[in-house]
């Protein structure tokens, strides 16, 4: 089993508060699932519960500092729960379980840290058979629920609460408690919280379409200009509307970086002659790119990396986000715009980014622009001139191994069509693929969050083409995992019967060798191959 240091690079003691954290967080919604069933809610616990576990995803926040606030609030909101359950006489029948009774005699780092090393991931030593694969399982639900966590928290940045999705998310939480499960038990609690993630999927989908308009395909440009610009990255949409409200004729340009590029697909976006481009790649280039942009960089979402001396002055992290030392812009109040001045004057006292690529891509292939393909894609696949619909999606890394992705869309005949969302992405969205029967080959839905428009596209053409199953389509997922999120897009497809979904550059790290073993009896389940052997069994369907 891997821990967060192995994962996503965060030292030590914020790996032990991050194990802290998730313990006091089962004990919170063990509370609050009590709650649920006797009809008391709390909205605000509700989303501290959701930010606390979004604050965990990979590269999202490296400051021991928060997390040693976010476990004593989680402690705090636990107890004023047991109060209000002990007001209202709801009867906890079962024995109350340590995560939902540890307390800490004072707020203090070094003896969170010191604790967290007792309740983490591999407190429970080595296991093996049955125990390690239930532990495994349990393990695996955690990081599905952060990836909830995830999704939650951005629907709650753009106003929207949805209670019934939080419950289940306070129920997953809590269902690590629940000892004398079985591994078919939790896996497909593991499944069900795939098909949850779904749920919220489209309800975000539903908000920035709400707010911002519909997507639609849309060139973006990858050079650069001769003003100062400010780069922007991650997924909050919010905030980048915020700072191009507030630069705009400031003669300050913003450019998109990461999984961000998506904006430039919706009408809302389109108005803003300050947005300009695309600068830069996918998350793990940040550390070169960000110095070469010369002006300051926003951060809104995870994918942070530690700055480097050369722009860390010029280094902005907001929501979630944040480092030791590294300037936070604060949230923003009802019906108010975060402030962005300090930002933009400092752009304006910056040289423009020097040139880092140069010509352009296409997004924006969102549900609605991709469900309007369902008729020719069916008619080109009848036709034979679409031989297979290759789903390539999820999260892309530093390591070299992940250029198997390049390689792989670099090797697939002209007469496959692909599906992405996410910002793996940026291992081949420059590649010159063509198109067929007019159709672009390459279709890329946008962040991670759009995996629904691409699930949402194949149900309707299974429908169209009169299938009985997904898996009758001409079509082979790939998923490039790193994070929570990604994780969540596997759930789902599982909790679909997915077959013979691969999943690389390694397999999870909770993928026990019972679960492994499982997966592959079910559904197939497959680590990656050689570019070669992967391109022909999927395009074999196996």
């Amino acid at each position: 089993m891997g821990t967060l240091m192995e994962i996503c690079g965060k030292k030590a003691d914020v790996s032990s508060l991050h194990d802290l954290l998730s313990y006091v967080l089962k004990g919170l919604s063990f509370y609050a699932v009590k709650a649920a069933a006797a009809g008391i809610a709390d909205e605000n616990i509700d989303k501290f519960a959701a930010r606390a576990l979004y604050s965990m995803v990979t590269n999202v926040n490296f400051d021991p500092q928060t997390f040693v606030q976010l476990i004593a609030e989680t402690v705090q909101r636990r107890e004023y729960l047991k109060r209000i359950l002990n007001t209202k006489g709801v009867d906890i029948k079962e024995q109350e379980p340590a995560e939902a009774q540890w307390q800490y005699d004072s707020i203090e780092l070094t003896a969170f840290v010191k604790k967290g090393e007792t309740v983490g991931v591999n407190a429970a030593g080595e296991l093996s058979g049955d125990a390690a694969d239930l532990h495994a399982a349990r393990e695996m639900l955690i990081y599905a629920a952060k990836g909830l966590g995830a999704l939650l928290e951005h629907i709650q940045v753009l106003g929207v609460y949805e209670p019934e999705l939080y419950v289940f998310m306070h129920e997953a939480v809590a269902y690590t408690l629940q000892k004398e499960r079985s591994l078919n038990d939790v896996l497909v609690k593991n499944y069900k919280c795939g098909e949850q993630s779904i749920r919220a999927m489209a309800v975000l989908e539903r908000i920035n379409i709400e707010k911002f308009g519909q997507p639609s395909a849309t060139t973006v440009h990858l050079d650069t200009w001769d003003k100062p610009g400010i780069l922007v990255s991650g997924h909050d949409f919010q905030d980048l509307q915020d700072l191009l409200e507030q630069s705009a004729g400031s003669g300050v340009d913003i450019y998109t970086h990461g999984e961000m590029i998506s904006a430039h697909g919706y009408p809302a976006f389109k108005k803003y002659f300050n947005l300009v481009a695309n600068y830069g790649g996918a998350w793990q280039d940040q550390k070169t790119q960000f110095g070469k942009f010369q002006g300051p960089v926003l951060v809104t979402s995870n994918s942070l990396q530690q700055p480097k001396k050369g722009y860390i002055e010029k280094a902005y992290t907001s929501g979630m986000v944040g480092w030791p030392d590294v300037a936070h812009i604060t949230k923003r109040r009802t019906d108010e715009a975060k402030g962005f001045s300090k930002i933009i004057q400092q752009a304006l006292q910056c040289e423009p980014p020097l040139p880092l690529t140069a010509g352009s891509v296409s997004v924006g292939y969102g549900r609605e622009a991709l469900l309007s393909l369902t008729e020719t894609v069916a008619a080109a696949i009848k036709a034979g001139d679409i031989q297979r619909i290759i789903v390539l999606v999820g999260c892309d890394g530093r390591h070299k191994e992940r250029r198997y992705y390049t390689q792989l869309v670099e090797a697939l005949p002209a007469d496959t069509l692909i599906l992405t969302a996410g910002d793996t992405k940026y291992r081949f969205h420059n590649l010159v693929l063509g198109t067929i029967n007019g159709i672009p080959r390459l279709l890329d839905a946008g962040q991670a969050q759009d995996f629904y428009a691409v699930i949402t596209f194949l149900a309707q053409l299974q429908k169209t083409m009169q299938l009985e199953h997904i898996n009758q389509l001409p079509v082979a997922f790939n998923i490039a995992w790193y994070e929570q999120q990604t994780i969540l897009m596997m759930l789902a497809l599982f909790a679909l019967g997915v077959k013979n979904l691969r999943i690389g550059p390694t397999l999870p790290p909770f993928f026990s060798a019972g679960i492994l073993q499982k997966l592959t009896d079910d559904l197939a389940v497959k680590g990656i191959d050689t570019v070669e052997n992967d391109v022909a069994a999927m395009l074999e369907g196996k």
